[in-house]
């Protein structure tokens, strides 16, 4: 079992209180300006990829008025896995903290499989930013590898105050169902969702602003939907890896600014 866990402290900024992890992973701190209230960490890693049989188990720990963006160094690669491979990840948010992860997308390769559980414990003032972007494969190899994995299965579970306000179960088993088919992914190879929720909030403008951006890019089809007075999910489908994870980066790169900037208020 492969791992990693870290934990959010407070001085005057958010800083990394603990911290822990095994080979192939590496955290550290990107953050350019030390005054920021936010704490930028980098997650990198020496593997190519999920291998067989591989086993990623994850813990977070945002503590109450901390703030944490995790950022990703690279495309997450499953390679082939006969008997497959698997990630956890624990993450819990604490009273008036915040935390933002948009991973780089996700490539399963040809023969591979992959399951994974995303288990989000947030507070009723918490806010929080995740994204998740998964491809069809390494489309453009000379053999075309478009949707040639075995299988793809996440499930997301966000839970606020222990109460589940939102779950996203991903299950694709290309050799069961034509995903070309109407109502799935059409003409389309890609595909990204992402969830954000901030305390007295009310995200009709955010919504607004997202769906103006969206609508003159070209090459996607996209759904914004408001979950709650002060929550909103995305689902988008595209051809373009980078174009999916730009458009996501940008909305958290925003969210990021807008906690630095209150922190300098405070």
């Amino acid at each position: 079992m492969e791992r990693y866990s870290l934990k959010t402290g407070l001085r005057e900024q958010t800083i990394l209180k603990d911290v822990y992890f095994t080979s192939p992973f590496n955290l550290v701190e990107v953050r350019e300006n030390k005054k920021n209230q936010l704490l930028e960490m980098m997650l990198m890693s020496s593997s190519p990829g999920l291998l067989n049989n591989d086993f990623y188990d994850i813990t977070i720990e945002v503590i109450d008025g901390s703030a944490l963006n995790l950022q990703t160094q690279s495309y997450q690669r499953i390679f082939v896995s006969e008997k497959g491979t698997q990630q956890n990840m624990a993450i819990s948010v604490g009273d008036d903290a915040y935390f933002s992860h948009v991973p780089h997308p996700t490539v399963p390769h040809k023969g591979a499989k992959y399951k994974a559980k995303n288990a989000i414990h947030i507070k009723g003032s918490s806010t929080l930013l995740w994204g998740e972007i998964l491809t069809c494969g390494r489309k453009y190899m000379a053999e075309g590898e478009e949707f040639q994995f075995k299988k793809h299965h996440t499930v997301t579970e966000i839970y606020q105050d222990d109460v589940m306000i939102f779950k996203d179960n991903l299950y694709i088993v290309p050799e069961e169902i034509n995903l070309k088919q109407f109502g799935l992914y059409e003409e389309y190879t890609h595909q990204g969702s992402l969830f954000f929720i901030a305390p007295e909030t009310d995200i009709t403008e955010r919504m607004e602003r997202i769906s103006e951006v969206f609508s003159k890019e070209k090459g996607i089809s996209f759904g914004i939907s408001k979950m709650m007075e002060n929550a909103y999910s995305i689902r988008v489908l595209g051809n373009e890896a980078q174009q999916l994870y730009k458009l996501f980066t940008q909305i958290r790169k925003d969210e990021d600014l807008l906690i630095n900037l209150q922190g300098r208020k405070n």
